[in-house]
């Protein structure tokens, strides 16, 4: 007995080292208590966020809670670090549902389901605002506003308006003279026109418009003239005031291409991530053959690949220094990255559109951080459902009622409500 326990122990030992290697970095929370299902979030606003209490809060959660009273299964709710630790919970059958945001990929649905699309996004760029006008978006604000139907039709229906009052000025004749003494007298109906004409022309501020005519047609059609004109310069210069006014701190759109030479954050293991190393695998292929900078190209990719990355995932990680322009710094939450661009330590952020919409409009980065208005993909979200058990029902019923909501008239304005105005992605 006495040489048996050594190796007892010593075997015991290699048993929890092996295991403590074995376990992931990132990783969710134990369930409290018995529930039917377990249901993951993350830290990602405005969908799943924990609140003061402790509880799960966002839009997500909401629909969630109105979901599962259709589906009758109760939930217990837990709370993982990062994305990869919510996959790794739903390929062991740990987590039943994850209701953060998770992109539809069909890399994805080779080891675990999706429930039907409820909303879409998009992969776009967070930068930091400035004061300068960017005649580029200025010029063609303008271009688009006087162009649009309506817009067109009115400058061209005030510039016709002009044009008729000037022929029909051409038939009376400029006359400074006040008359001779054998000109009839006024009458009534003349009298009192001119009396209403002066009173208009008194309260408009047109006074001294038209007094060079000595007829009362003339002074009526160049006040016409005046108040046209007048509407037209004020239209046009409206919208010349309103795009500069709007251009400025406005950045131009950067290119997918021009990313990889960008100081750039983005969400660990996300589509935003693997998007970053397709890119820079990408430069790296258009790079010279066998060159050096093709070289840290490659390497600075197989760093973007969210496979092998150790360390804590609740940490903010920045890539090494490779001597090439930019670089790239993994943050767990959006918020996080959001906070390095703040806080000036990278260019730009890399990530959800409605997410970045959401925090550029919240304190302190109101008026300090903008989001380019186009997206570089489309990024249909679903709720992410694990196989292990067979759970072909849950996912029909989690189907079922999510169709059944989505088709309420007040879904659009439910999501905006939550989210945010304009908080569906463009295209």
């Amino acid at each position: 007995m006495s040489h048996r326990c050594p190796i007892l122990c010593r075997l015991c030992l290699l048993l929890v080292l092996t295991l403590g290697f074995a376990l992931p970095a990132g990783a969710c929370d134990v369930p409290e208590g018995v529930h039917d299902l377990v249901v993951a979030v993350r830290s990602a606003e405005p969908f799943t966020y924990m609140g003061p209490d402790g509880m799960p809060r966002g839009f997500a959660v909401d629909l969630w809670h109105s979901v599962s009273t259709d589906i009758d299964k109760t939930t217990a709710f837990v709370n993982c670090d990062s994305i990869d630790a919510q996959e790794q919970g739903l390929r062991r059958g740990t987590v039943d549902v994850v209701i953060s945001p998770l992109t539809i990929t069909s890399e994805r649905m080779l080891t675990y389901d999706f429930s039907q699309q409820y909303l879409s996004s998009g992969l776009t760029l967070a930068v930091a605002q400035d004061g300068a006008i960017d005649f580029e978006v200025a010029i063609e604000t303008i271009t688009d506003t006087v162009f649009q139907p309506t817009v067109a039709r009115a400058i061209i229906l005030f510039l016709l308006l002009n044009l008729v009052t000037a022929f029909l000025l051409r038939a009376f004749m400029l006359n400074l003279a006040t008359g001779s003494e054998d000109d009839p007298p006024p009458g009534v109906v003349r009298t009192w026109m001119a009396y209403m004409l002066e009173a208009v022309a008194r309260t408009s501020g047109l006074k001294g418009i038209g007094d060079g005519f000595a007829t009362l047609m003339g002074k009526v059609f160049e006040m016409i003239m005046a108040v046209v004109g007048t509407a037209l310069s004020a239209m046009i210069l409206g919208v010349i005031t309103s795009a500069f006014v709007g251009a400025i701190g406005e950045n131009p759109p950067v290119s997918a291409q021009a990313l990889p030479g960008l100081n750039i954050a983005v969400l660990r293991c996300s589509t935003a991530q693997e998007f970053l190393r397709l890119e820079t695998t990408e430069a790296a292929f258009r790079a010279d053959e066998g060159s050096e900078r093709q070289t840290k190209l490659k390497a600075r990719a197989a760093w973007l690949s969210c496979d092998g990355h150790g360390g804590n995932m609740r940490k903010v990680e920045a890539m090494p220094a490779d001597g090439l322009p930019g670089g790239v710094v993994l943050t767990p939450t959006w918020k996080e990255g959001v906070e390095q661009l703040y806080q000036g330590k990278v260019e730009a952020v890399l990530g959800d559109w409605i997410a970045l919409s959401y925090m550029s409009r919240r304190s302190p980065y109101d008026g300090q951080i903008t989001v380019q208005d186009s997206v570089y993909r489309n990024e249909p979200y679903g709720w992410a459902i694990t196989r292990a058990g067979g759970n072909e029902e849950l996912r029909r019923a989690i189907d079922s009622a999510l169709i059944v909501r989505m088709r309420d008239t007040d879904w659009r304005k439910r999501i905006e409500n939550t989210l945010g105005s304009g908080a569906i992605a463009p295209n």
